[in-house]
């Protein structure tokens, strides 16, 4: 429910995080810019207030907030019956992890080390999603414990994959978000989830041997997606688990110097990029 904002404003505190991604010195001093501050203390602070207040206002003003008295509500996982076929929960994974992981990388620009900056991220990004919940808690759609597992599952991958180097090698969970049709007429107010999909890729250039190969330029992918689920969708109701095929855009990116490009892609899918098929559907 968060996308629309939340991964615009997390794209671009990624895009000036972390130095030695820069491609040159003034992106380095945009970097700093962002920053704001390099005290630690006050950097963290302020990122989390900066989150937790965008997340606040649009629940407000999008979710109604605070219509109702806090409440509880048992959603199901990936049920064919589920409001959203399950794409809620994997959207839920993800957007921790994504925030996890920006949160985690402005603190090491501050000067923690990879394992505190990964704890920290982790840490803030499951508290700014619980209070989301606690949010949504006071609203039609209530506080979801499913969704808080799911938003564990995502910090708790944010800082093992961050915190572990090797893991990050071979490792990216990403987002593929085509606007459906029918979401750019106007539907509601809530996540397409009918133009997204969540996947992990396995990137063969984790391999040592194979770094100066063309072979690093390939990736297998799994992932899930529904369609059909929303209000706005005329398709009909739709799961799908499937495997892909595909280069590795964020390490063509990295063989050609555009690391803006290389950052982009660790978390996002371009659509049609890869080959794919079902693994399982319904």
């Amino acid at each position: 429910m968060l996308f629309k904002s939340m991964f615009l404003f997390l794209f671009v505190m990624l895009q000036t995080s972390n130095a030695d991604w820069a491609v040159n010195s003034a992106a380095k001093t945009v970097n700093d810019y962002t920053l704001l501050t390099k005290d630690q203390v006050t950097g963290a602070v302020i990122d989390n207030l900066a989150v937790d207040v965008m997340i606040a206002a649009w629940g407000y003003k999008y979710w109604k907030w605070g219509k109702k008295s806090f409440h509880f509500q048992t959603e199901p996982w990936f049920e064919k019956d589920s409001k959203t076929g399950g794409s809620d929960k994997t959207g839920h994974l993800y957007m921790t992890y994504l925030l996890s992981r920006v949160l985690a990388s402005r603190m090491q620009d501050r000067g923690w080390s990879l394992q505190k900056s990964s704890l920290f991220g982790a840490l803030s990004g499951m508290l700014s999603m619980t209070l989301l919940e606690v949010g949504d808690g006071t609203s039609n759609y209530g506080f979801s414990k499913e969704d808080l597992a799911a938003d564990a599952l995502g910090a708790g991958l944010a800082y093992l994959i961050r915190a572990y180097p090797r893991a990050d090698d071979f490792i990216d969970i990403r987002l593929e978000y085509l606007p459906t049709s029918d979401y750019l007429k106007g539907g509601d107010n809530t996540t397409d989830y009918s133009g997204m999909k969540h996947l992990v890729a396995f990137k063969m250039s984790g391999f040592d041997s194979l770094k100066n190969s063309y072979w690093s330029l390939l990736e297998f992918q799994v992932g899930y997606y529904a369609r059909g689920y929303r209000s706005f969708d005329t398709q009909p109701q739709s799961q799908h688990i499937y495997a892909g095929v595909g280069i590795s855009l964020a390490n063509l990116a990295k063989r050609t110097n555009i690391n803006i490009l290389k950052n982009l892609f660790e978390f996002y899918q371009p659509g049609h990029t890869y080959i794919e098929q079902d693994l399982w559907s319904r």
